[in-house]
């Protein structure tokens, strides 16, 4: 195996795992308002479901994608509207009216965590995703004779050195939840992690 192509790849992996992106703003968010133990489900259906697209990705989907370019652009007004959605979803959160009380007629709490099966599945509108798993399989397809070794290869290399990254943003939102002693807080963070996904979207479209 060519070492030096290998360590582009780590250096790849590392840079493209710890940058802001979907998956690590909604680890963070998601740990700083419900608790890094809630949030473990989340973080593993992120790389599950990214683990998953990279197979595809080195078994053709990176053909596809070429020769239907006009996928991208799918995935990209499908990923921002998902993610306006949940920006939407904060600024209500932060706006809703905290229950006295004794309240009885209250509004029941809908936001929680996303589950494992939520987590997987949403790394297919992930624009970020898609990008880093099309060019892996594309830059780096000298590393093993065969796509079966190329997909081990490069599932192993994002578990060993892209997984500790979301694992560094998620344990930061867990940081970030110790300091939320009061409502004002929260509300805060909710407004700030809105604000965030939506540079994060405009960052895709004009990708």
């Amino acid at each position: 195996m060519d070492m030096a192509l290998y360590l582009s790849l780590v250096g790849f992996v590392v840079a493209m795992s710890a940058t802001p992106g979907p998956n690590n703003l909604m680890l963070m968010s998601s740990s700083a308002l419900f608790g890094v133990r809630r949030t473990v489900p989340h973080f593993l259906g992120v790389q599950i479901g990214f683990n998953l697209l990279l197979v595809a990705a080195v078994f053709g989907l990176g053909t596809l994608v070429a020769r239907y370019p006009v996928a991208l652009d799918v995935v990209k007004v499908g990923g921002s509207l998902w993610l306006a959605w949940m920006a939407f979803a904060f600024v209500r959160a932060g706006l809703a009216r905290p229950a006295e009380p004794g309240d009885a007629k209250a509004p029941k709490r809908r936001s929680r965590p996303f589950r494992t099966w939520e987590a997987a599945l949403f790394q297919w509108i992930n624009p970020k995703a898609l990008l880093m798993s099309i060019s892996t399989a594309g830059a780096y397809i000298a590393l093993a004779d065969t796509a079966g070794e190329r997909a081990m290869l490069f599932m192993a290399t994002f578990l060993l050195f892209g997984a500790p990254c979301g694992l560094m943003w998620l344990l930061a939102g867990g940081v970030i939840n110790r300091f939320l002693t009061d409502r004002r807080h929260a509300r805060i963070l909710n407004f700030a992690i809105a604000l965030l996904l939506l540079a994060t979207i405009a960052i895709i479209l004009k990708g």
